[in-house]
């Protein structure tokens, strides 16, 4: 497993998620299924948004868990827990570290520019240390 952490030095929340929709659309040009797991629903509906606007030149099939088609696209966006369904990348937008890493091939953590942010990630870097995983850091 590998689980990367990328520190925005921003604090803006919009270069969060457009930070998001760039991994995002390289790991779904990489034919990778993703689960992004947003910090709550106003966040989720905000990326969801985005994904269709950001670049214009992409298409990334998603939808916000609960809607669209069965079976489901390789992009799934959720807020309250991670879907049972097998996803291979988990972007991690939320204050909580997921349960059970192991469902996931790679995850990756979007740390914001401001403090809270910042303190959630270290957690859940230690959190990640505790667990024997090894973590790597990138500062955009």
């Amino acid at each position: 497993m590998e689980i990367t952490f990328y520190a925005l030095t921003d604090t803006d929340p919009g270069k969060r998620l457009h930070t998001a929709c760039r991994i995002i659309d390289k790991a779904f040009q990489q034919k990778h299924t993703i689960y992004v797991h947003a910090r709550n629903q106003a966040e989720a509906e905000q990326l969801d948004e985005l994904l269709w606007t950001f670049r214009a030149e992409s298409f990334i099939p998603h939808h916000l868990v609960g809607d669209g088609p069965t079976p489901p696209p390789p992009v799934r966006i959720g807020w309250l827990q991670i879907p049972a369904e097998a996803r291979d990348v988990l972007i991690n937008l939320h204050a909580d570290a997921p349960a059970n890493p192991t469902r996931f091939r790679r995850i990756i953590e979007i740390v914001g520019g401001d403090e809270p942010m910042r303190e959630a990630a270290r957690a859940h870097w230690r959190q990640y240390k505790q667990q024997g995983y090894p973590v790597q850091s990138h500062n955009i």
